[in-house]
């Protein structure tokens, strides 16, 4: 009787505890004692309630994430329709521009949101193939230096010869748009973004460098997560929607490279992405 309750107390009182977990109360510990086997199980389910709460936080956060970014470009496209409504004489471009604007960021978050998805699930599709990778950087850089010109921002890029990769072109500049969207949100006063390409051996490096507010220590290990935001209030970028930088790292992850990021506080930042060169 002494051992069948020495093993049998432990045991209840984990199932307990598991009990409270199972009804969303993520906080639950678990105090295993007496055998190793039950030691051993306790941790592990202390373990599983530790991540359990950091997933809820996380769905809790990127769900008041985008309910804000739904909400502002849904207020926008409301109040300049109701004027259209009530004044339809007076319809201007500049109107119906930002109606279209809106509506574009709104399928924008929606496309993320669904890519982010796909990748975590590993439904994507991926079309491998060899490509200009330094050609397709430039074609990047020019339609989007084009885009924020009339917001005063330069972009330069810097790389010696052409450098060819096997990747799916369209993913790697989604990547690599997101990096350069990402430099312009957080740049600095003087709007200069740099974009270089270098080869190290056998892998080829696109780092793009901000003159921004940096990023301290403390924030960059979280950069890559979901809506993470650096200084703690919600920024609304130029078109981006606060997923870039986590599906950068997905997409990247996906084609076997490495990204990373060096930045400190009021120095700005370089975000870098690396991936396998190929000889054409």
């Amino acid at each position: 009787m002494a051992i069948s309750a020495r093993i049998s107390r432990p045991i209840e009182e984990i199932n307990k505890s598991a009990k409270i977990l199972a009804s969303g109360c993520y906080d639950a510990t678990f105090e295993g004692h007496g055998f190793l086997e039950i030691r051993e199980l306790s941790d592990t389910l202390n373990i599983a309630a530790s991540e359990l709460s950091k997933v809820e936080k996380l769905r809790k956060e990127l769900m008041a994430n985008i309910s804000h970014d739904l909400r502002t470009p849904l207020a926008l496209i409301y109040s300049y329709a109701e004027m259209m409504h009530d004044f339809p004489d007076e319809i201007s471009a500049e109107q119906t521009e930002i109606i279209m604007k809106e509506v574009e960021r709104l399928n924008s978050l929606v496309k993320d949101v669904m890519d982010v998805s796909r990748m975590e699930t590993g439904t994507i599709e991926m079309n491998r193939e060899l490509y200009n990778l330094t050609h397709s950087l430039k074609g990047t850089i020019m339609r989007m230096a084009e885009l924020v010109k009339k917001d005063g921002y330069t972009i330069n890029f810097e790389s010696e010869d052409d450098v060819f990769v096997v990747a799916d072109e369209v993913k790697i500049t989604q990547a690599f748009y997101n990096l350069l969207l990402n430099a312009i949100t957080h740049g600095g006063s003087d709007k200069n973004v740099t974009v270089r390409q270098s080869v190290s051996g056998d892998f080829v490096k696109i780092e793009v460098e901000d003159s921004g507010e940096g990023i301290t220590g403390e924030d960059l290990p979280h950069i890559w997560d979901r809506y993470y935001k650096v200084d703690k209030k919600h920024r609304r970028g130029i078109t981006g929607t606060g997923l870039g930088l986590s599906i950068v790292k997905k997409i990247v992850d996906i084609h076997e490279g490495s990204c990373g990021v060096e930045s400190e506080p009021g120095k700005g930042s370089i975000f870098w992405i690396m991936l396998k060169a190929k000889q054409k």
